[in-house]
């Protein structure tokens, strides 16, 4: 081998690590997920359980037990909210394991160029609502356990910019930290506070239900554990879980971290509710940190500190991959920017956040009926068309903005239905009768069901039809185009 052979396989060598190095701190966002970066499903569960063990979910307990709902009520709410979210969470996590994109850019070929945009915003809305929510929450937190806090909106807006770092590093960080840092530490502290709880409440005092003028639906309950753990970005996650017949083990994945955080901290909540009988949730607190951490509020601080930094991750990380699938078309822009942009307007938004209950409605039924119907129309448009119908839509490698159809006309229609029903029977559109008043049945469900089936009773009517492919928002390049060095074409 020349000298000249020599330096160049160097110099290509180089290139690929810096390469490799880009791809890494820029998540992919712009590339189909290698399998070389692909995760073992150990590590799949332990990331997506850091999503669902979350103390927020002892809101949901809590707040059941003054709502008038019994134990036996509240665990039946609690295995209608697991199989629903399994459901649909097995559709949406195996989208961005089948395809490994994250869930902006996937929109761009199936809901077309107009269609990806108003699904990027969703997930912008649906990241900071959360985002802003938790910093909200930790406050709270923070003043119930350790008294009323000097400049509270100053510190508020420090929060929101500090709790971007994990993002910065992308799915690394984000893994990283909730493997060796927040997992560990939240179960450990919630199954030694449960069942503390099991064996110090009595049958008496679970018995004696605080008297309500009216007991809240079942479903309401349901709505709100749904609203909480279903962050509809499932594929920003799953992408780098195992492709192919190994996707099959994403259900254990799923199905665990479900399980667990659907029934530990909603339990726990609902007892502590019971032994403390205050139905304020802050003076609970004080009776949480006197009764899992022998009265070390600090210690308790730094534990649920730990834990909704890494609710904030997967927060952001919504936000971020929705927004930068937009801004990824200006030329120069990089990942990093939309971190740091996003921090600092959520620092803004902190000084105009309403109380906390009133916010936790509000993001946790707006969540739940808005991005998820898109992932359902997602995966009815991946796994069920082609079985049904024979239309099989490119997706092995990220289309370009100027090769995208201005619109998948079924897609947009069924995620304007699936959302305006969630919307409305949620008492969550603004200015009308029924705001802040109304909650018809399981909206979140209702609106899936309605994205699903009106996408696919749309494409049944096309589907014969020569267009059927326009209809549908196909990329204008019917081939998929080569690709150099590992990297699809298209990705910047």
């Amino acid at each position: 081998m020349q000298k000249g052979d020599v330096t160049a396989s160097a110099r290509a060598a180089e290139a690929a690590d810096v390469a490799r190095e880009e791809s890494s701190v820029g998540d992919y966002t712009e590339m189909v997920v290698p399998g070389s970066a692909r995760r073992s499903n150990f590590r799949m569960l332990v990331t997506f359980s850091s999503m669902q063990l979350v103390f927020g979910a002892v809101l949901v307990g809590y707040d059941a037990r003054f709502q008038g709902l019994t134990l036996a009520k509240l665990a039946l709410a609690m295995a209608i909210a697991v199989v629903t979210m399994a459901v649909y969470c097995i559709g949406s996590a195996n989208v961005g394991s089948s395809v490994g994109m994250t869930h902006a850019v996937t929109s761009r070929s199936i809901f077309g160029r107009s269609g990806s945009v108003l699904v990027s915003a969703l997930l912008i809305l649906d990241g900071m609502g959360f985002y802003l929510f938790t910093i909200l929450f930790m406050i709270s937190i923070a003043q119930a356990l350790i008294g009323t806090l000097p400049a509270v909106s100053v510190i508020t807006a420090v929060l929101a910019v500090v709790m971007i770092v994990n993002n910065y590093f992308g799915f690394s960080g984000l893994q990283r930290f909730a493997m060796w840092v927040a997992t560990p530490i939240i179960i450990v502290w919630g199954i030694y506070s449960l069942v503390k709880a099991l064996t110090t409440v009595s049958s008496h005092t679970l018995a004696t239900i605080p008297h309500v003028a009216s007991a809240s639906s079942l479903f309401v309950v349901v709505g709100a554990m749904v609203g909480l753990s279903t962050w509809g970005n499932e594929p920003d996650v799953f992408r780098y879980a195992k492709a192919g017949k190994a996707s099959w083990w994403n259900i254990p994945a799923i199905v665990i971290a479900y399980v667990a955080g659907a029934f530990i901290f909603p339990i726990l909540g609902y007892l502590i509710a019971a032994l403390s009988n205050q139905s304020d949730f802050s003076a609970g607190l004080k009776f949480f940190a006197n009764f899992t951490v022998f009265g070390l509020s600090g210690l308790l601080l730094v534990v649920l500190f730990i834990n909704q930094w890494a609710v904030q991750d997967g927060n952001l990380y919504i936000a971020i991959n929705g927004a930068q699938n937009i801004l990824a078309a200006i030329p120069g822009w990089r990942r990093q920017y939309t971190v740091v942009g996003l921090g600092l307007i959520a620092a803004g938004l902190t000084f105009i956040l309403p109380n906390l209950t009133r916010t936790f409605t509000i993001v946790t039924g707006i969540g739940s009926v808005t991005v998820p119907v898109a992932s359902t129309i997602m995966a009815m448009d991946i796994f069920l068309v082609p079985r049904l119908f024979g239309l099989r839509r490119p997706m092995d490698r990220v289309a370009n903005w100027s090769e995208l159809a201005t619109a998948n006309v079924p897609g947009i229609i069924a995620l304007l239905a699936g959302t305006g029903i969630g919307l409305w029977t949620a008492g969550l559109i603004p200015w009308t009768s029924g705001y802040g008043k109304t909650y018809i049945g399981f909206p979140a469900l209702q609106a899936w069901v309605t994205g699903a089936v009106v996408y696919i009773v749309a494409v049944a009517l096309i589907a014969r039809s020569d267009r059927a492919t326009q209809w549908l928002g196909y990329t204008h390049a019917d081939e998929p185009a080569p690709t150099t060095g590992g990297a699809p074409a298209g990705a910047n």
